[in-house]
């Protein structure tokens, strides 16, 4: 069996060459095409829409999600996209689950964009809105 679910999260990001911080915004919908496979290496596909004031208006992004809160303790989201100067960036952000500080390190995703070449162009700083969760757990669906 396979399952999907969406997911929000925003914040800022900022340039790693200096500048104000700027609103982010993601919008995922994760996929795992079998729940076999996702228990043996706990990765989902994700597509959905990147908002980045200033970089990347409204774009689509392709990536991978990789969710293991309890054995691997965190939860990876890496995905591409072409920002407005139609240049190929990528996302790399991490939550480190820790059952001491659960709601905090379930909802803060710390990351970074980098160019083709795996410069850090900007660092980012999202957060999972806690009104958000209960569409959050609706999403979740076999398919």
């Amino acid at each position: 069996m396979a399952f999907h679910f969406s997911e929000t999260m925003s914040g800022t990001w900022r340039p790693v060459a200096g500048g104000a911080e700027k609103p982010i915004e993601f919008s995922i919908t994760a996929r795992a095409g079998s729940s076999m496979k996702y228990l043996r290496d706990r990765k989902t596909g994700l597509e959905g829409r990147l908002r980045m004031e200033g970089f990347a208006a409204d774009v689509p992004i392709e990536g991978e999600l990789i969710v293991d809160p309890l054995i691997g303790k965190r939860i990876r989201y890496t995905f591409e996209f072409v920002a407005d100067d139609g240049k190929r960036y990528k996302f790399d952000g991490q939550k480190d689950v820790k059952f001491t500080d659960l709601a905090r390190t379930m909802t803060t995703l710390p990351g970074a964009i980098f160019d083709q070449a795996g410069a850090r162009v900007a660092s980012c700083q999202l957060r999972f809105d806690s009104r958000d969760l209960p569409s959050f757990l609706a999403s979740f669906r076999p398919f």
